[in-house]
């Protein structure tokens, strides 16, 4: 019931907006095309994206239903990883429940993340797979196994990080070593070569795509020139990445604790554990090696998510039917908060960019520019148009791929703010655009070409 009823409540949520949000506007735009990669993001989900509108159209219930199966799917595979590692279903489901706990969770995930769910959702389907290799080193579970490492490294390039930490767990523990020195290991391993190959080509192949992933890291990171203080900066961003991904677990089960509903129990110290440790590890090597300045709670979601399992292992629950009923009732009731939120802020007058639609844009670009073709300022604003208008070819100056592509006189660009030199003179505008109020200009060619290659 709950992965039925998420899919549905966010599917259904989309409609409340008046545009769609960041993740889903870069999908409207770059699922335009197949391409071995797109910006400073793996293709996979783009791929997938794209292969969904040509089922139900190009439309936000596309957008939206891609989005609630991966959230639903994180859910169900946690369900199915959970009760295998807690040999208990009332305890899996306490765990799947306790997930609308984690505020990243519940509100990014829940309302817009593309590329991070569905690294969620590969990493708990590694989890899910490697659990039953421990069990069965069969054929069919090595190919599994690849099929998820290579879907992993073709979500999100974090996926590196847990394939670290796994390796490493792997040299020491004991029962990791009888699955990767395997001989069967081998297919794993040919397989995710061959499935990640082009996009890999694509990424450090003679265009030098990597650069501008490099770039993008130092960008959300810092600029790489902090000067730590003994070392330690990374353990306090992690700290302060943890803090608010844990608040309200630690607020709930500390309440339960005092209530004695829960009492405190060591879990046994086994692969998973060391897994964890490792893992922590390794994001602080991360974090040191870039000398990140920040850390976004979302970035440290999906390697950490699987680990709630060992949180609820933790605790020995006094009366688990009661305490998972309540569960429910939580999970359910934060569900329906999301499901409400859109329609909420736009009563109460709380500032939303997704109230703001793209119809005046497009109405311009139609009526006095149809015989061009259409350039906008950054992906979300032409994923937008592109929903609007799903049977032309919409163009973002973004777009680094694109390159001399929209080097034409053929175009018209659209631009947010005061114009540079090398525009023409506006031969349109719009004055106090969306949330921000922007000054919007409609430019049919430039002077000079100085555009992102």
């Amino acid at each position: 019931m709950p992965v039925v009823l998420s899919v549905l409540v966010i599917t259904a949520s989309t409609f409340f907006k008046a545009a769609v949000e960041l993740e889903d506007a870069e999908q409207a735009y770059y699922s335009q095309w197949l391409r071995w990669g797109y910006d400073d993001q793996p293709p996979l989900y783009t791929w997938i994206q794209y292969f969904f509108n040509q089922l139900l159209g190009f439309n936000k219930f596309s957008f939206s239903f891609l989005r609630g199966l991966l959230f639903g799917g994180i859910l169900l595979l946690l369900y199915q990883f959970a009760k295998n590692m807690h040999k208990d279903v009332q305890k899996a489901g306490i765990t799947v429940f306790m997930m609308v706990l984690i505020p990243v969770f519940i509100d990014f995930t829940f309302r817009r993340l593309s590329h991070t769910s569905l690294l969620c959702f590969s990493i708990l389907a590694t989890y899910f797979i490697l659990e039953r290799l421990l069990v069965k080193k069969s054929v069919g579970n090595y190919i599994l196994f690849g099929c998820c490492v290579a879907f992993g490294l073709l979500s999100k390039y974090n996926y590196v990080l847990f394939l670290l930490a796994f390796s490493i767990v792997g040299l020491l523990d004991g029962e990791l070593r009888k699955v990767i020195f395997n001989r069967k290991i081998f297919i794993t391993i040919l397989l995710a070569m061959v499935l990640v190959a082009p996009h890999f080509y694509w990424l450090f192949g003679p265009n030098e795509n990597w650069s501008m992933v490099r770039e993008s890291i130092q960008d959300k990171t810092g600029d790489g020139t902090a000067d730590y203080l003994f070392g330690i900066t990374p353990v306090i961003l992690i700290i302060k990445g943890l803090i608010p991904l844990m608040t309200p677990l630690l607020l709930v089960f500390l309440v339960l604790v005092l209530l004695k509903k829960v009492t405190l129990q060591r879990p046994k110290w086994d692969w998973f554990s060391e897994l964890f440790v490792v893992q922590i590890l390794v994001l602080l090597l991360f974090f040191l090696l870039v000398k990140a300045q920040k850390v976004e709670v979302r970035w440290l979601l999906p390697l950490l998510l699987p680990f709630i399992i060992l949180w609820i292992k933790s605790f020995q629950f006094e009366n688990i039917i009661k305490i998972k009923r309540y569960a429910f009732v939580t999970f359910i009731m934060l569900i329906g908060f999301q499901f409400l939120r859109t329609p909420m802020e736009k009563v109460l007058g709380i500032p939303s960019s997704v109230h703001f639609g793209f119809e005046p844009i497009s109405n311009i670009l139609r009526q006095d520019y149809s015989d061009k073709e259409w350039v906008l300022p950054d992906v979300t604003y032409a994923g937008n148009i592109k929903l609007l208008n799903p049977n032309r070819l919409i163009f973002s100056n973004d777009d680094f791929s694109l390159g001399n592509n929209i080097k034409n006189k053929n175009k018209v660009f659209v631009h947010i703010g005061k114009i540079p030199d090398e525009y023409t003179k506006p031969t349109d505008s719009i004055l106090g655009f969306g949330r921000e109020k922007d000054t919007l200009f409609f430019v049919p060619s430039l002077k000079r070409i100085e555009l992102k290659d």
